[in-house]
């Protein structure tokens, strides 16, 4: 499902600022290919665009980061992960 225009435009314009304040790499592993980069949110709260909650990341660590916490919640909650 498509986000609403005024959303997406805003998320794209986050993304700019942090592209220009902490460069054109993934922040964890360095990956170069910034138009691919994705911003996570730190404490899981999409709500909070706050560039302290805000991490630019790639693709690969950004996955690594959900399925570790899946993971973690299943070892210790017996969720399904």
């Amino acid at each position: 499902m498509n986000q609403p225009r005024s959303k997406a435009a805003s998320q794209r314009a986050i993304k700019i600022r942090l592209i220009k304040i902490r460069g054109r790499q993934c922040e964890r592993c360095g990956y170069e290919k910034y138009e691919i980069l994705h911003i996570h949110h730190k404490n899981r709260n999409r709500s909070n665009n706050n560039l302290a909650n805000l991490e630019l990341i790639c693709p690969n660590c950004h996955y690594e980061e959900h399925y570790l916490e899946k993971s973690w919640l299943k070892n210790n909650y017996g969720g399904v992960g």
